[in-house]
């Protein structure tokens, strides 16, 4: 099969598809004007090459930056390798970032998150140093973290804004092969099944496997590559929470929400954890995510973060900072998202002694 080339540019990737040399790349800026006619190759390469795999194919990608048309493609590129993965091919993603880029490295947990693949999350400092013999070992070694299904729990994240619990969240959601839940996704169930009931005959005629999930999977598909919008306190409906208690009782999950803990507490194996952040960290974050100045930062933190204490209070009768309310707080000063994720996990294999078995009727 003849090896596929493209030599980018400023608004073009580098693209590397060679069946003969094991060599499956791509790298830089995407910004093609017509995204869907400078990618339809690209995807009837792979539609092509899936019909007779490498035992082995290792993609690599290392973008700077890319458009909503491009983040579109990428998943698509993302589905064909997962196709596949599952026919029992051995595939793995490798998602480079740079140190600090929080919004590419975000993307690649997003993916992480909807495709059935090993994606394989590294910095590219960290690749030019340790190399793929390392990052394998990391594979390795995530792959080792596996949830009980016998041991159901639910991990609540509170967070304050720029402290970058939503990355934790999702990080964790990935090593712990569970299910991450926040807003937009309990508002892509809540449009999927219009009634109590669809919602109650969904999740409980699939209480042993996730095809359920796979429902919304279209869903979520369609916002990939949308800009997140500022987080803002949202309050949960009584059918939101009744979709949440539903899963809870089905299937380890992690939920980020600030009135999680609250939701949660009559729950007999439930992490309560609250990841915050100095002022100063959180000013600095939020002003490189979001391109505004530091004013323009300081006045969101402070009006989300007076939205969210009186929403907790209102709805809970306990302060949100108040630290009765979690088993773990973490201050993210000094530590990175896969610190704070390696500290959850120490924490979850210690308190698991003590849970409670929940064994399904």
């Amino acid at each position: 099969m003849a090896a596929f080339r493209i030599k980018g540019d400023e608004d073009i990737p580098t693209v590397v598809l060679d069946r003969e040399n094991n060599i499956f790349e791509m790298s830089g800026r995407s910004l093609p004007e017509e995204a869907l006619s400078f990618y339809r190759p690209i995807l009837k390469w792979l539609d092509d090459y899936a019909r007779n795999p490498l035992p082995r194919t290792e993609f690599v990608f290392n973008m700077s930056y890319y458009n909503t048309a491009t983040a579109k493609q990428i998943l698509e590129i993302l589905l064909r390798l997962e196709d596949i993965y599952s026919t029992g091919h051995d595939v793995r993603v490798t998602w480079l970032y740079e140190s600090g880029d929080i919004e590419m490295e975000d993307a690649g947990v997003e993916y992480a998150r909807i495709v059935n693949v090993p994606i394989i999350m590294t910095t590219t400092e960290s690749a030019q140093q340790t190399g793929k013999k390392d990052d394998k070992a990391v594979q390795a070694k995530k792959d080792e973290t596996i949830v009980n299904k016998n041991e159901t729990f639910i991990v609540t994240i509170s967070r304050e804004l720029g402290a970058g619990g939503r990355v934790v969240g999702r990080l964790l959601a990935e090593k712990l092969r569970i299910n991450y839940f926040d807003y937009a996704v309990i508002e892509a169930l809540t449009t999927q099944y219009d009634t109590d009931a669809d919602i109650v005959e969904t999740v409980n005629n699939n209480n042993n496997n996730n095809k359920w999930w796979s429902g919304i999977r279209d869903l979520i598909k369609s916002n990939i590559g949308k800009r997140e919008q500022s987080e803002t306190t949202i309050s949960l409906t009584d059918k939101q929470q009744e979709i949440l208690n539903r899963i809870a009782r089905n299937e380890s999950c992690i939920v980020a929400g600030q009135s999680a803990f609250y939701i949660f507490r009559d729950y007999p194996n439930h992490i309560n954890i609250f990841i915050c952040a100095s002022e100063e960290s959180r000013i600095s974050k939020l002003m490189s995510r979001e391109g505004i100045t530091r004013n323009e930062a300081i006045d969101i933190i402070n009006r989300v973060s007076m939205e969210r204490d009186m929403y907790v209070v209102e709805n809970t009768g306990m302060p949100r900072h108040d630290t009765r309310n979690y088993d773990l707080v973490i201050n993210m000063d000094n530590i990175s998202e896969e610190d704070a994720v390696n500290i959850i996990i120490s924490y979850i294999e210690q308190r698991k002694k003590y849970f409670s078995i929940i064994v399904d009727e």
